[in-house]
Parts: C-alpha cells; structure tokens; sequence
C-alpha cells in the first residue's frame, strides 16, 4: 500500500466525518452516547489532584475516552465532528503515511481511563488506521474512585 497524498487523506477525513454523522445518528436510536469525556468535568467529580509521571507507554486506544480540551470537536471513537479539522488531520495523515509516524502523544490516566492532553488528531488518525495501541507520555491522577473506559 502507498503513502497517501494529500487528496486522498483528504477523503479520509471526509469518510470519517461521514462516519461520525451515522455513530450519531445511530446513537439517537439506541440511546448510547458518542460524547467523550471531559477530564476537567471527571478530575474534579471525583476530587483527583495528586499526579504522577508514569512516562512513555504504549495505551490500548479503546481505553483512551475522553479529552482535556477538545471531546466536543471528536465523537467517543475519536471520528472527527468539525469540517475545521481537515488540514491537520489529512496533514498528519500524510506524514504518518510517509513512514514518519505520529509522534507520542500525551495522556492524563484516571482508573482505567485515559483523557487525550494532547494528541487528539493522532487518535483519530490512528483508530481510523486500526492501531490498537499508541504510544503516549502518561501522566496518572490519583483517585480513590476507579473508573474505567466503559465509564
């Protein structure tokens, strides 16, 4: 398979927003939502503050739910949401074709679940791939409360 160019991460991106219109459409039907997370809204429902640096691993992207400042613009399954988002996404996209690969992305973990501090184009890039895993600085906050991805 060849490194895609422009235009066809392009199109990418735009069947993958078509996707994100039908996992909304069908979650008004069965009722299960397509929201990710908010961290922020999580941390302090469940009073986590403590932090610590669990560095570079490599995180199943099933368990990856929610986002420090972007789970408006991307659906649970990081399937983009905004026509703004077309550059980047097909950019990186291009780049990851070309065998330079996405760089680390950076995580905040609560429980079981991890909240996308930055990297949400990654994500999605890399689930629309079918990667199962990425790589990712971690950054754990502690909670006496457990929650994990099917939260």
């Amino acid at each position: 398979m060849s490194a895609p160019n422009l235009a066809t991460a392009v199109s990418d991106f735009h069947r993958a927003r078509w996707k994100a219109s039908l996992e909304e459409l069908a979650a008004r039907f069965t009722g299960k939502t397509t929201t990710l997370l908010s961290y922020e809204e999580v941390r302090r429902r469940l009073r986590a503050n403590s932090q610590v640096d669990r560095g570079l691993q490599d995180v199943r992207l099933d368990d990856i739910v929610g986002s420090v400042g972007r789970y408006n613009d991307f659906t649970r399954t990081f399937l983009p949401k905004n026509e703004t988002d077309e550059q980047r996404w097909a950019q990186l996209k291009v780049v990851n074709g070309h065998g330079q690969g996405l760089p680390p992305i950076e995580l905040y973990k609560i429980g079981k679940a991890y909240f996308v501090l930055d990297g949400n184009h990654r994500v999605s890039i890399a689930r629309e791939l079918g990667t199962p895993t990425i790589q990712a600085y971690v950054t754990e906050v502690l909670s006496k409360v457990t929650i994990t991805p099917d939260t």
